[in-house]
């Protein structure tokens, strides 16, 4: 999202183009592209002073509630003081008043400072920040991608949307402001259509794309000097595959991740495990036919796929085996980069994610990564950007996926896949880093100003926050509990909950939140109580 001149003003349609049948099946997907519209709030209109218009499918769910929620992270630099003095009444009336007039008080003191913050706004000639911020909502919560929905040139919605963006570009262009079209990844979709809105987009040329696969990641690794799990090459049916497995359990390699190529499949879902620690012998034929009987058996991280279904999919997508690095400890660094339209790599974060299932499942991650292997992983990852560069990658974001293999006391760090777009991280990091106001020093860590002085904020982020009990409750619901309780973000202390993907709450029971504690105990013990404060607001009458 970045944009330079006296003004920004941005387009958002994060469409994750993976497979539709995946996002069929995957619990909530279809509101991925709902995730980053806090952040991006914050960034661009509070923090950034600009315009933002935010298209997203399905209808996000208390949209207007929302908006004021991520609004009202952050108050103008001007109000800070008021911001201060708030705490310090609301300190003296939880002294004096009882629960519900605290509420009361609390919901009177935020008009009071809306109010406020507009009449500000007007006085300096901008607009007031509601009315910089709009929401381009389809009703369409079918699994296709959300660029195919708002380009659907047959439906009557989509066509008023489009309309409607194009006299968003074209007041903010008169405006005096700079337009930008801002994406997930790399799509020919959104790339046509930034082109026919005269505008840049934001991330890597769709020829790119295949860049992205299981398969070239592991060869580029190699091509840098990145060591890589022990693996086959690629593979375009079951009898292939099972020559190359073979010859890996022949290696003394038994256990096993087959990766589907194809950059369709994200989150880890088109991979599975298979177990071959029974398999001896060294005869190369008896153990090919014996791999080929096993294969069918492989525990599948999609439970909603059958073997042969998974199995169809190798002819179109392509497979890789690769050992199942077995380690003292094992744990799933990233590295969040950015190639910028002058051709630099930059490091934006670094984290250690959170993988459910069988461990091959992005659920979540905390921030920073672990020093023990920090610098190797933001070492690594940059030497990745060069690479893309070379291979002419002029914009866009990426993130690489490491495995952090610790034997003794030393950590070793593999290269595992690269994802040329942005990463299930990002929307965690633009938020954290917004409302802090700063960005990673040298070491990879966040310090912002707090009352105790300079003082470092780690953080976690997770988009799976789920109980059976949460279906049915809706986005304002959870936003006031949060809000009445001291998990609420709090600017000047500059800790705190902050929720998103909140559409996928009544339907789903989901949810997700970024934790910002002043250290990783604090942070966890944050989403802990977050989660406990949900389960609690949805067991009380609504």
């Amino acid at each position: 999202m970045a944009v330079t001149g006296n003004r920004r003003a941005v387009v958002s349609v994060q469409s994750r183009e993976c497979s539709p049948e995946l996002l069929e099946r995957l619990s909530g997907s279809t509101l991925f592209p709902e995730r980053p519209v806090g952040a991006t709030i914050v960034a661009v209109v509070c923090r950034g002073g600009g315009t933002l218009l935010y298209v997203t499918a399905p209808r996000m769910v208390d949209a207007d509630r929302q908006v004021e929620y991520f609004l009202g992270l952050l108050p103008e630099d001007r109000a800070e003081d008021r911001a201060e003095d708030r705490a310090e009444d609301r300190a003296e009336d939880r002294a004096e008043d009882r629960a519900e007039d605290r509420a009361e008080d609390r919901a009177e003191d935020r008009a009071e400072d809306r109010a406020e913050d507009r009449a500000e706004d007007r006085a300096d000639g901008s607009p007031p920040r509601r009315e910089r911020v709009v929401i381009g909502s389809l009703d369409d919560s079918s699994p296709r991608w959300l660029s195919d929905k708002l380009l659907d040139p047959t439906n009557a919605e989509a066509t008023r949307l489009r309309a409607a963006v194009r006299d968003f570009v074209t007041t903010e262009r008169q405006a005096g402001a700079e337009v930008e079209l801002s994406y997930f990844e790399p799509s020919r979709h959104l790339q046509d259509y930034a082109t026919a809105l005269g505008l840049p987009g934001d991330q890597a040329d769709a020829d790119h794309i295949p860049l992205g696969t299981k398969s070239a990641g592991r060869a580029m690794f190699r091509t840098i000097g990145i060591d890589v799990p022990a693996g086959t090459p690629l593979c375009h049916d079951v009898g292939a595959l099972a020559e190359a497995v073979a010859d890996l359990v022949l290696a003394g390699h038994r256990r096993l991740v087959l990766k589907l190529s194809s950059t369709a499949y994200g989150a880890g879902m088109g991979n599975a495990t298979l177990d071959l620690t029974d398999v001896t012998g060294t005869d190369r034929a008896g153990v090919v036919r014996a791999v080929a009987e096993r294969l069918p058996g492989s525990h599948l991280v999609d439970g909603k796929l059958s073997w042969a279904e998974f199995a169809a999919l190798i002819a179109r997508a392509g497979i890789v085996a690769e050992e199942f690095v077995e380690a003292d400890e094992l744990r799933s660094p990233s590295f969040q980069g950015r190639v910028t339209r002058g051709g630099d790599v930059e490091c934006v974060s670094t984290h250690d994610q959170v993988l459910g299932g069988v461990g091959l499942t992005y659920v979540g991650s905390s921030f920073p990564a672990d020093a023990a292997y920090r610098a190797t992983v933001v070492e690594y990852g940059l030497r990745v950007g060069r690479y893309l560069v070379e291979r002419g990658v002029t914009t866009g974001d990426y993130g690489v996926d490491f495995i952090a293999a610790r034997r003794g006391d030393a950590f070793q760090v593999l290269g595992c896949e690269l994802n040329l777009r942005a990463t299930g991280t990002r929307h965690g990091f633009v938020m954290a880093s917004q409302l802090l106001d700063t960005l990673p020093d040298v070491d990879g860590r966040l310090f912002t100003d707090a009352p105790e002085g300079r003082s470092e904020r780690v953080y976690q982020a997770s988009d799976a926050i789920t109980d059976p009990t949460l279906v049915g409750m809706t986005p304002g619901r959870l936003i006031d509990a949060v809000e009445r309780s001291p998990l609420r973000y709090d600017h000047v202390r500059r800790t705190g909950t902050v929720l998103h993907m909140l559409s996928a709450l009544p339907r789903y029971g989901k949810f997700g939140a970024v934790c910002i504690g002043r250290d990783a105990v604090e942070a966890a013990e944050l989403m802990r109580r977050t989660r406990d404060l949900a389960l609690d607001a949805a067991a009380r009458p609504a």
